[in-house]
């Protein structure tokens, strides 16, 4: 769990990490270097998911030896899928990472959002969403590993 007091807004205790994959934590279907060293960091604090429609199906070789579950999207309304998944973990406190326009409402309903603009860019919906806006996936894992950037950001 990462613990974090936000003046103003509260204590989060966060448990779960749900990432959307492509345009967030990978390029054109291949994960970025990066993400996968802070996976591994950020795996013994919160329990990780990857919701993916795996466009380039390279999801499943990608992650493989990760400690994440992946969840491959098979709905015809990903937005809401994405949202819905968000359920099964009740009253635990999710954070979660997007970009795009199907994120918006899983960014809505987390506990904890963080919209990335990445190579791909963001989508206004997904920007407008999130609690938090980065630039690079490395700076959004970059906030839970080092939570006083959490604090002076989302502080009121």
């Amino acid at each position: 769990m990462i613990q974090v007091v936000i003046p103003g807004r509260g204590t989060l205790n966060l448990e779960v990490l749900v990432l959307d994959y492509n345009g967030t934590l990978a390029l054109d279907g291949q994960m970025l270097k990066s993400v996968r060293d802070h996976i591994r960091r950020l795996s013994p604090l919160l329990e990780i998911h990857i919701l993916t429609s795996d466009t380039n199906g390279t999801v499943v070789q990608q992650c493989e030896g990760l400690p994440v579950q992946v969840k491959l999207l098979e709905s015809t309304d990903h937005t809401q899928e994405k949202a819905d998944y968000l359920l099964q973990f009740g009253s635990r406190e999710v954070v979660a990472i997007g970009n795009g326009a199907n994120d918006q409402l899983m960014l809505e309903k987390a506990h904890l959002s963080i919209a990335v603009i990445g190579f791909e860019g963001a989508s206004l919906q997904a920007l407008q969403s999130a609690d938090l806006v980065v630039n690079r996936i490395e700076d959004g894992f970059g906030l839970l590993l080092e939570t006083q950037r959490l604090k002076a950001t989302l502080r009121r």
